[in-house]
């Protein structure tokens, strides 16, 4: 399996929101379609915290496109 970098989710992630705000997806389209992004960072965030010792606040949708 290939790793993408922090900056492809968010390139992905940007890409959905732009659409989701000229109209072109709904907000629950846009979530569907974020939402594989979104666990996958939730899932690499909670083994780097638990390295470190640290907690990890999942990454929400909400959060993600603001």
């Amino acid at each position: 399996m290939e790793t993408e970098s922090k900056t492809d989710y968010r390139a992905k992630l940007h890409e959905i929101r732009g659409r989701m705000l000229i109209g072109a997806l709904t907000v629950e389209e846009a979530k569907e379609e974020a939402q594989p992004f979104i666990d996958e960072m939730n899932a690499k965030a909670r083994i780097i915290a638990e390295e470190y010792g640290r907690r990890h606040k999942n990454f929400t949708f909400g959060y993600l496109m603001r």
